[in-house]
């Protein structure tokens, strides 16, 4: 696990700087590598912030064993400097990409790996003819996912800053909850919530507020519109907000007045299914294993496992409000989950016609849960 830092620039920056580069030896320590990487080339904006402690909007990193710089332009240079002083900042004047190659020759990069799951390829063809230009002996070679082992595991400052995004979702849906009246649309309900978390310190939300009432709730992603909510029926509502950068995550389904039995069915069997992955997970478990402890206590109640719960159980959270690891039934679950990363346990079943219910929290991953 990266170590926690104390939250200061310095610190952070400084940290996180040495944790890339211990990532960047493990990754020429492989035997299978017979080509060195020099340097990283980091482009993805969650991975540059996680990297470096800059929150600015624009910018490529590049790291190497002895080189750490930051290339942005005049409107974040001051910003970069502030908080990232591990980092040389590098004003750009003219092409990002020329003055990123005429910076690895400088440096001997002779391999340059980059993000290749983030460039597009009209910017992998500018960096192309930059590096032809200015370094024609750097080869770059394509990675994916290239900071995934680093973002996955949380320190004790990634987790303070998601307890307290944790916090101020779980205020708002208390006191909206409390509020809501037949006869509110789901649009009015969604900005109660984003009122409610920023007025309470959040800088924004997660995602877009889902508020799915009645038959809307069907559609694990409905986005709220005008239709008024009515007494009886199940609402399901999927939010989250930001709070120094890392993001917050949760479900409740909630009913105004009183539920039928249907709805008492569903709702214990996806609280079962919550509770069986949140007590069944463990370190070392893959995904597809810490899903199927949801989803077959689904299937066992007499729902069809996959067609009333056609999402995963969970993801990653932290800069961003899905990443690694992934508790899921499909490839990208079967990576083992490792100790230190927070996770979503979010399993939900839908009947189209009628509404669905979806509860989800956020957990820490430990030794032995």
């Amino acid at each position: 696990m990266p170590d926690a830092t104390n939250g200061s620039p310095s610190s952070l920056s400084a940290t996180r700087l040495t944790a890339v580069r211990r990532h960047l030896a493990a990754l020429n320590a492989d035997p299978a590598r017979t080509t060195p990487v020099d340097a990283i080339l980091v482009t993805q904006a969650e991975n540059r912030r996680y990297a470096t402690g800059f929150t600015g909007s624009a910018g490529l990193v590049m790291i190497s064993a002895t080189d750490g710089a930051i290339f942005t332009d005049f409107r974040y240079v001051e910003q970069a400097g502030a908080q990232s002083p591990a980092y040389e900042v590098v004003r750009i004047e003219g092409s990002a990409w020329d003055a990123v190659a005429a910076r690895a020759a400088a440096h001997g990069v002779r391999t340059l790996l980059v993000e290749a799951d983030n460039l597009t390829l009209d910017a992998g063809r500018r960096l192309r003819v930059a590096l032809a230009t200015h370094a024609p002996d750097v080869h770059v070679e394509e990675g994916t996912d290239l900071l995934v082992p680093l973002r996955q595991v949380k320190d004790a400052t990634e987790v303070d800053s998601m307890r307290r995004a944790v916090l101020i979702a779980d205020r708002a849906i208390e006191a909206v909850g409390a509020s809501l009246r037949p006869g509110m649309t789901e649009r009015q309900v969604a900005w109660k919530l984003e009122v409610h978390m920023r007025e309470a310190g959040a800088t924004g939300l997660s995602f877009p507020t889902i508020v799915a009432s009645g038959p809307n709730g069907a559609m694990p992603h409905h986005r709220p519109g005008d239709r008024p909510i009515q007494a009886g029926e199940p609402i399901v509502i999927d939010m989250g907000c930001v709070v120094d950068g890392y993001c917050s995550d949760m479900t409740r389904t909630l009913v105004l007045g009183d539920a039928d039995d249907t709805f008492w069915k569903v709702y214990t069997t996806v609280l079962a299914a919550q509770e069986a992955c949140e007590d069944g997970l463990r370190a070392g478990m893959t995904g597809v294993a810490a899903d199927a402890l949801a989803r077959d206590t689904i299937g066992r109640a007499g729902f069809d496992p996959i067609e009333a719960f056609g999402h995963s159980t969970g993801h990653g959270v932290g800069l961003a409000i899905h990443e690694a690891p992934w508790v899921s039934r499909g490839e990208r679950g079967n990576a083992p989950i490792p100790v230190g990363a927070v996770v979503t346990v979010e399993p939900g079943i839908y009947l189209p016609g009628w509404g669905g219910v979806r509860i989800e929290d956020m957990v820490i991953v430990g030794e032995q849960r």
